[in-house]
């Protein structure tokens, strides 16, 4: 089954945002990993995340055709992914209008506006779907996703 292009998204120095395909899987789940070993932002240790390529595709094809979840890549020109966004909303009636958020943004790729970038998509395709909150954990010590997340409008619950 082929993907439909979904939501797309260009900001400036050639950042591009679209809907991840599963030709992404074994890119996101790489860079995923790269993320987690710097065992800095996370819960999850390196050792502890069991997520596969087949897992990671069927995600992506999940968000896909899904109206209240959405899985989105970064690109660089030059690069195939360099950081990520993923909203997924829990199993529950109840939980299927509010989004948790997720972002991740290589550290070879940091500071180039990569997170503002995915975090601008989120919010603006969050804006018209099904969802009425979008929600996100960070550590408290996370200083630079805090103020990116401030000044997308988050707050401290």
């Amino acid at each position: 089954m082929a993907l439909s292009v979904g939501p797309r998204w260009e900001f400036p120095a050639g950042v591009i945002v679209e809907q991840a395909r599963p030709r992404d899987s074994l890119l996101t789940l790489a860079l995923h990993r790269s993320v987690l070993a710097e065992g800095q932002w996370f819960l999850t240790s390196e050792t502890e995340f069991g997520i596969t390529v087949e897992d990671r595709d069927a995600q992506i094809r999940a968000t896909a055709s899904h109206a209240s979840q959405l899985f989105v890549v970064a690109r660089l020109p030059g690069t195939s992914v360099a950081g990520f966004a993923v909203v997924t909303t829990g199993p529950l009636l109840r939980m299927r209008t509010t989004g948790r958020l997720e972002l991740m943004v290589g550290s070879a790729h940091r500071g180039r506006g990569l997170g503002t970038a995915l975090m601008s998509a989120c919010v603006s395709w969050a804006e018209s779907s099904p969802l009425h909150k979008l929600g996100l954990a960070v550590f408290a010590d996370n200083d630079r996703a805090i103020a990116l997340y401030r000044r997308y409008g988050f707050e401290i619950e």
